[in-house]
């Protein structure tokens, strides 16, 4: 007998899709694409966010377009006057930095300004082969006579309590000079050990004598002006520029940005806009935490609370 053999069932054929259906499940993908989308660009600006948000969305109040950025000064009972000194001479805001205007005076490299603090009106500009004084809070300015070794001073600062108290460190002569009468005598006292022209140097507003000079990532402390000293921790990057506030918070412009020295003796570094040298820097006698700063781009940037924000337009 033959066997029977048992035929698959047939399968109904496939009915085409509709035009209906079709659209529905593009609609379908087209959303997916849009929710991962959506999603993909959520955890980016939160990664952003979340890993980059330690520097500050502010920018720049101004930018000088110099040949180079040397120094920034408040005026002494005014928050709201600096000066500026470049390459090729100065320059002054009247509205805590958010214009500028040049100073009349000759095209002199003003590497170094010193304002001194309380109601004084004297000042000093030193830098390449320049000395110079005003009485008038910087109007106008003149040469002063002097017997300095050398006039290419890369360091200078002076005290912010005595305005006729000076120090110096020239180019061209090993050692660290002091003067007491506004800059006409000078007599030469000890450098910090690593010490040289060019260094950071401050005044420490308690006394004149008590100086802070930066060396690399360490500072160097003297409480009898320059006649000894001892070493400290720095910051973590070189320092560039020391300046210290009325009540005696160091900050430092370093090779990576801005460092404040808190009252425990530790450094913490502080987030500007642009993570870049800082070249000048200066804090107010009248206004304490109000701290400006010059980077490397000539970006000018101004905090009123210690570096913790910077300001806007």
């Amino acid at each position: 007998m033959a066997k029977s053999i048992a035929l698959p069932k047939r399968q109904p054929p496939l009915r085409p899709t509709s035009p209906r259906k079709r659209n529905q499940r593009h609609t379908r993908l087209l959303a997916g694409v849009i929710v991962a989308t959506v999603l993909g660009l959520g955890l980016g600006i939160w990664a952003l966010t979340t890993h980059v948000g330690t520097q500050p969305k502010s920018t720049a109040l101004f930018q000088f377009r110099v040949l180079d950025n040397h120094s920034l000064a408040f005026a002494p009972g005014d928050a709201s006057t600096l000066f500026f000194g470049h390459h090729q001479g100065l320059k002054v805001s009247h509205d805590a930095g958010l214009s500028w205007q040049d100073v009349s005076l000759p095209a002199v490299d003003a590497m170094q300004l010193d304002l001194p603090g309380g109601t004084s009106n004297r000042g000093y500009l030193a830098g390449h082969g320049v000395f110079m004084t005003t009485t008038d809070g910087g109007k106008t300015w003149r040469n002063q006579p002097n017997n300095l070794p050398d006039l290419d001073l890369h360091t200078f600062t002076g005290s912010p309590t005595d305005p006729m108290r000076l120090y110096t460190a020239p180019v061209n002569a090993s050692g660290l000079y002091t003067s007491t009468d506004g800059g006409s005598q000078w007599t030469k006292v000890a450098l910090p050990p690593g010490g040289q022209s060019g260094m950071a140097l401050t005044v420490a507003p308690d006394s004149p004598l008590h100086l802070y000079a930066g060396i690399d990532t360490r500072v160097a402390e003297s409480r009898d002006g320059g006649k000894s000293w001892f070493s400290l921790p720095g910051p973590v990057d070189p320092t560039i520029q020391l300046t210290i506030d009325p009540v005696g918070i160091l900050y430092a412009g370093t090779t990576k940005g801005l460092a404040k020295r808190l009252p425990d003796g530790t450094w913490h570094t502080l987030a500007l806009p642009a993570a870049t040298a800082v070249f000048a820097l200066s804090a107010s006698a009248v206004q304490p935490e109000r701290v400006a700063v010059v980077d490397q781009q000539g970006h000018f940037y101004r905090s009123d609370d210690g570096g913790q924000t910077w300001a806007t337009r």
